[in-house]
């Protein structure tokens, strides 16, 4: 189902609010603004309810920008801003296993678009286990991660395409990490 033109303007101005809040508050060296409209980018493309693709686009703004959930909220909406918050790490809890296991249950809790966005956010990182910078424990951690949220997520998703997608580029990259 295409979107119609004012879905189209939201989403863009997403993308605006994306790049202005990056540039006024951005904490992480990574390429947050690149990534974050390939995943939004990816979920149009599946033609995905516009909130979906709008909280693909924003979905690590609450950890990595001033941002808060009540900015999100007045901006874009409740849904969006729940979303974004279900794709987001608690920054309360240290240990990173029990970081990310909560944030999976999160997005179970929340449904369908939250584990569509975090399946788009995995696909777009799954290259970051070839770079040498991540060699070793890091590298272990993040294929840990998301072997458990793959797992996790199966009966959910099992029937989406962008979910068999995931399997399929993590067993391609596995079979290519020394």
């Amino acid at each position: 189902m295409p979107y119609v033109v004012s879905e189209e303007k939201e989403i863009e101005e997403a993308i605006n609010y994306l790049v202005f809040s990056i540039h006024r508050s951005g904490k992480n060296p990574k390429p947050v603004i690149l990534h974050s409209i390939r995943v939004g980018i990816g979920l149009y493309r599946l033609d995905c309810p516009k909130e979906v693709v709008i909280g693909g686009i924003l979905h690590d703004l609450l950890e990595d920008t001033n941002v808060s959930f009540d900015d999100l909220k007045e901006r874009f909406g409740s849904k969006v801003a729940r979303l974004v918050q279900a794709c987001s790490f608690d920054e309360s809890i240290r240990d990173k296993t029990e970081q990310y296991r909560e944030l999976y249950d999160r997005c179970l809790k929340e449904g369908e678009g939250a584990l569509l966005i975090k399946i788009a956010d995995f696909i777009d990182n799954l290259p970051y286990m070839l770079d040498v910078k991540y060699a070793g424990d890091l590298c272990d951690f993040l294929q840990e991660k998301t072997q458990y949220f793959m797992e996790l997520v199966r009966p959910e998703m099992k029937n989406q395409s962008l979910f068999r997608e995931l399997i399929k580029q993590f067993t391609l990259l596995t079979r290519a990490t020394p």
